[in-house]
């Protein structure tokens, strides 16, 4: 079983330079298992990472299982660990969003700190048909749509290409233990609800769910990275700062419009918009001067001399 063909046409970055040195993200859980060992049958020159978002009352447990499976493996292991209900209450934001946000950051800082290539995490097909869901549910656009995407910057998921029951099989074959994480039955989590109920019965009617909805976010993905780099070539033409010119900005069709404000917003926050804000913005465009509106991430969107701008609210300013 191999690693995905999409990572590896992603192996060269920054001048042709081969992308070996990866940093594994290993919760102990199957697919991180399955990931780690397939790294290291193929030869990368692999650092593993675990986080203990210390949440479940096995998160020690977890950790002690990583170390002895990295020993076993003989790959350097960093380990991390954060107070992430704290951390949330501190935020006023949800649990699952700051223990994400807490990982990556982890992550992120390890691979500089150790001068690694990219991430490696484990995300399967299972996981990208119930993002898909979930994303449908809520009425995203096409991006959203799109699924978990194979490469985002420093970021790679080699074995997205694979379902949940190709890992387990592949954990048989190879005799390796892994952790069940016991909330992962909890349906009162939206994803689980998912994960349990409503995909095995779409399965019922397609018993190859996850392969279909891989095609179609591949499909998805090549429209939308298309529409994206329409925006970018009109940010290219006529941006400035954050700012564009709304008389252009009204001009251009509305699925290549609204990715210009979303790269607006995306130029000053690492939080993209949501639609409503998107809207919110293109109906700021085609008013008058003097128009705004506050956006998520404490940023404001205004239209001033013609020009449609995002910027971040200076704190302790007037409020909007």
């Amino acid at each position: 079983m191999a690693i995905s063909g999409e990572r590896r046409q992603e192996e060269t970055r920054g001048g042709g330079a081969p992308m070996r040195s990866i940093l594994a993200a290993v919760s102990g859980g199957a697919d991180s298992v399955a990931l780690l060992h397939m790294l290291r049958e193929e030869g990368f020159d692999l650092t593993a990472a675990h986080y203990n978002h210390g949440l479940r009352p096995e998160a020690d447990e977890d950790e002690t299982f990583v170390r002895k499976l990295c020993e076993r493996f003989e790959i350097p292991l960093a380990a991390g660990r954060g107070d992430v209900a704290a951390e949330a209450a501190r935020r006023g934001a949800g649990i699952e969003e700051t223990a994400r946000e807490m990982r990556y950051a982890f992550l992120e800082k390890t691979r500089e700190e150790r001068g690694l290539s990219n991430i490696a995490t484990a995300h399967n097909a299972d996981d990208n048909a119930e993002t898909v869901l979930l994303n449908l549910v809520r009425g995203a656009g096409l991006a959203g749509l799109s699924g978990i995407p194979p490469v985002r910057e420093r970021i790679v998921r080699p074995i997205l290409h694979l379902s949940r029951d190709d890992i387990l099989r592949y954990l048989v074959r190879h005799g390796l233990p892994h952790r069940e994480d016991a909330s992962n039955a909890d349906k009162t989590f939206r994803r689980n609800f998912l994960r349990h109920e409503v995909i095995p019965a779409l399965k019922a009617l397609n018993p190859s769910l996850t392969g279909a909805v891989t095609r179609l976010t591949g499909l998805l993905r090549e429209d939308e990275a298309y529409l994206l780099s329409l925006a970018r070539e009109e940010l290219r033409l006529y941006g400035g700062g954050a700012g564009f010119p709304a008389k252009r900005l009204n001009a251009l069709p509305k699925p290549v419009a609204s990715r210009v404000c979303r790269l607006l917003v995306l130029q000053v926050s690492s939080y993209p918009p949501e639609l409503l804000h998107i809207e919110a913005m293109l109906d700021i465009s085609a008013g008058g001067n003097g128009r705004r509106r506050d956006l998520p991430g404490g940023l404001t969107a205004a239209k001033s001399r013609g020009q449609l701008s995002v910027t971040k609210k200076h704190m302790g300013g007037e409020g909007t």
